[in-house]
């Protein structure tokens, strides 16, 4: 029988089978360090949900996970379909291709080098990981601020299928299916479909709706047992993103001083920007059109001593984005934007088995990836011209890595593990970039490359105080490669993150109750710090920064019916050393998307409806802190502080085959800012362009279940 990741998917299943042993909070399994364990004997903060659980929260997208994880914050770019994740004020503005993420993403153990490579959708998944702090170890390259892991659902032998519709307002629809089974006595499949579509929460009295969900998802899987020591597991997705973005200018329409005497006003005769945020007068036709195709192999061999993992990966991704920037109805200017790149990815791992006190992993790591880029942008003002950049990027990088525990437990001394691990990484990037301002006479090109070497590792020790509580010290450090602004003739350095945590993990009240903590200091050196001022891209090596915090996961089951939840984040990230400019100093100031402080609280009462079957009422509350999106931390780069709640009910038939959901999310319908962009010295001025969180959204939810 499958074992659940869902912390509490007891509660689904109504009093009449809680009632037969008090309630606890049940086991929760990771593969978090490449071998599966339990996330209470994992030292290191990660936070995991099964399908259950990821269903009940209402987490549909990355961008969900959010108002659920501690120090997590994620946005998409208003202007492309590039998805920032920062993990404790450590992450990338990528504002041009070219940058690497500082928070990995890896899909069922593959990983994803490009952003905008991330589903849109997370269905029929095993669990989802949260991994915060430096990976240098397991993880490697890009991961200072942690990785993303989303494990979807193996093939088996047994037979289920599932699905769902769910429609709601703003004309949303979505429509899910996913099921496997046998195939022979030897091989097992496993599909999975998603479709979602709305109308969009962006109205646009000038042209078409903005901020708008139009996507389409696709999985497969086969299984084939290779005798009775190995598997073989592949996988081909394919995603299509044709869902506008939205992006507003936050300023008033008006004349811009270029120069001192020269004034232009290229709004003369515009629809004023309306004040509402939810409205724009935008005339250039938006559009969005990703495709990501991604195919994989994973091959485990039992040895009988380790096991021997091999993970073969290839991800093709494509999108063409066009979009107003001027952001009115007079046509003045716009941009056309388009990238692809084909990854290619290998790793091999020999993983130790058995029930030792001595516990080891060996790895090797190979990336290649190719990425193409053209970017356009057309101003018609009086201060007219057409502006191109992009070129190609080859990057290849190489790690070679191994980590270590001894339980001094299992060899009859004390509740003490020792861990210890280390990685070597080599990235190399080559580049061949253009820009070309013919108005200006600007007309340029360039060759370059450069090759990096990067130690990285961990050292640490974890206490188990009793069979309930651990407690673990541990030293890390991680690694994000540099490289080249493409198109910007911009070269910048690695950086690192030098971190030290300390953590505490205990259950309590009969496992009623779990408290998990982390305290943490991050050395941050030789920062990336990315602006945009006119066409210019700068990348700066310059800043060193200190980041400190706390984070509190806890949870509590008063009764059988009952779970109450609750995680608080408090940080400070902070520049040490920063001269922005001849005259701006940035030192104390803070980082990008970095909240001093953040809350999450859940409420989950779950009862039996006799001869019907069982209701669960959930109500989740989040509230964050104000942050800022570029570094100046001047107020138009600020976003408020922000809360949002919401509210459902599942009603689950006896026999377990039928779900009906009613769902309300931001049920107080606040304008809350998810992200921005900027682009100073244009004659529209200096923009800030912004995009807010979906507005108050409700709906139904009809599934059903067969098996499983």
């Amino acid at each position: 029988m499958r074992r659940s990741h869902c912390a509490f998917s007891l509660l689904l299943l109504g009093s009449s089978v809680l009632a037969q042993s008090p309630p606890v909070i049940e086991e929760v399994l990771v593969t978090a360090e490449k071998r599966t364990a339990s996330v209470q004997e994992t030292s290191l903060a990660v936070t995991a949900y099964g399908a259950e659980e990821l269903e009940m929260r209402g987490i549909g997208n990355i961008e969900d996970l959010q108002f659920s994880v501690p120090n997590l914050v994620i946005s998409h770019n208003s202007q492309s379909p590039v998805t920032y994740a920062y993990i404790r004020g450590v992450g990338s503005d990528q504002l041009v291709a070219g940058f690497d993420p500082g928070v990995a993403y890896h899909f069922d153990g593959l990983y994803v080098g490009q952003p905008s490579s991330m589903p849109g959708d997370l269905w029929d998944l095993d669990r989802i990981e949260v991994l915060r702090g430096p990976q240098g170890t397991l993880y490697g390259r890009n991961t200072t601020g942690g990785s993303l892991n989303v494990i979807t659902r193996e093939p088996s032998s047994e037979v289920d299928f599932k699905a769902d519709v769910t429609f709601g307002n703003y004309a949303r629809r979505r429509y899910r299916a996913a099921g496997g089974g046998g195939l022979t006595d030897t091989v097992s499949g496993r599909f999975a479909v998603i479709a979602e579509e709305d109308d969009g929460f962006q109205k646009n009295s000038a042209g078409r709706d903005g901020d708008q969900t139009d996507y389409e998802s696709m999985r497969g899987k086969l299984r084939f047992e290779l005798g009775d020591t190995s598997d073989l597991v592949l996988t081909v997705q394919r995603f299509e993103n044709k869902g506008r973005q939205s992006q507003k200018k936050r300023e008033a329409f008006g004349p811009v001083e270029l120069v001192p005497g020269f004034v232009v006003n290229i709004y003369d005769g515009a629809t004023p920007n309306p004040t509402d945020p939810r409205k724009v007068a935008k005339n250039h036709p938006e559009e969005l059109d990703l495709t990501n195709t991604l195919a994989s192999a994973k091959l485990t061999w039992d040895l009988g001593f380790a096991d021997l993992v091999s993970i073969t990966g290839y991800i093709e991704n494509e999108w063409f984005q066009t979009s107003d920037i001027d952001m009115s109805d007079n046509a003045v200017q716009f941009q056309n934007w388009e990238m692809e790149t084909e990854q290619f990815t290998q790793e091999v791992q020999l993983i130790s088995t058995g029930d030792g006190p001595f516990e080891w992993i060996l790895g090797a790591f190979y990336f290649d990836e190719d990425l193409t880029t053209d970017y356009y942008f057309e101003d018609s003002s009086i201060a007219g011209f057409v502006f191109f950049n992009g070129g190609e990027l080859e990057t290849s990088s190489k790690a070679l890595y191994g980590q270590a525990s001894y339980d001094l437990r299992k060899a009859g001394g004390q509740p003490i593990r020792f861990i210890a691990g280390v990685r070597w990484t080599e990235d190399e990037k080559d580049i061949d970039e253009y820009q070309r301002i013919p108005a200006f006479g600007v007309d340029l090109a360039a060759v370059d490359g450069e090759k990096w070497t990067e130690w990285t590792g961990k050292v640490g020790a974890d206490w188990f105080v009793n069979d309930n509580t651990m407690a673990y010290l541990h030293l890390s450090r991680g690694y994000k490669g540099g490289g080249f602004s493409i198109g910007q003739f911009d070269i910048f350095d690695p950086e690192i993150v030098n971190a030290a945590e300390a953590g505490l993990k205990a259950q309590f009240w009969d496992n009623r109750a779990q408290l998990n903590a982390a305290a943490f200091y991050y050395d941050y050196q030789d920062l990336q710090v990315n602006f945009l001022l006119f066409t210019l891209f700068t990348t700066d090596n310059a800043a060193e920064a200190t980041i400190q915090g706390i984070e509190f996961e806890g949870m509590v089951m008063p009764t059988e019916n009952l779970l109450l939840s609750a995680n608080l984040s408090l940080l400070s990230a902070e520049f040490d050393s920063y001269q922005f400019s001849d005259t701006l100093s940035l030192d104390g100031e803070t980082l990008n998307r970095a909240p001093e402080v953040s809350l999450s609280l859940t409420a989950q009462y779950s009862f039996s409806l006799p001869s019907i079957g069982s209701l669960a009422l959930r109500a989740d509350y989040y509230w964050q802190d104000d942050v800022y999106y570029r570094v100046q931390n001047i107020d138009r780069h600020k976003a408020d502080s922000f809360h949002t709640a919401d509210l459902r009910a599942i009603l689950t038939t006896l026999d377990g085959r039928w779900e009906f959901e009613a769902f309300a999310k931001n049920v107080t319908d606040e304008d809350n800012q998810r992200g921005l962009t900027v682009s100073d010295g244009l004659s529209s001025g200096n923009n800030s362009f912004i995009s807010y969180y979906p507005p108050r959204t409700a709906g139904v939810r009809v599934g059903f279940n067969l098996g499983g």
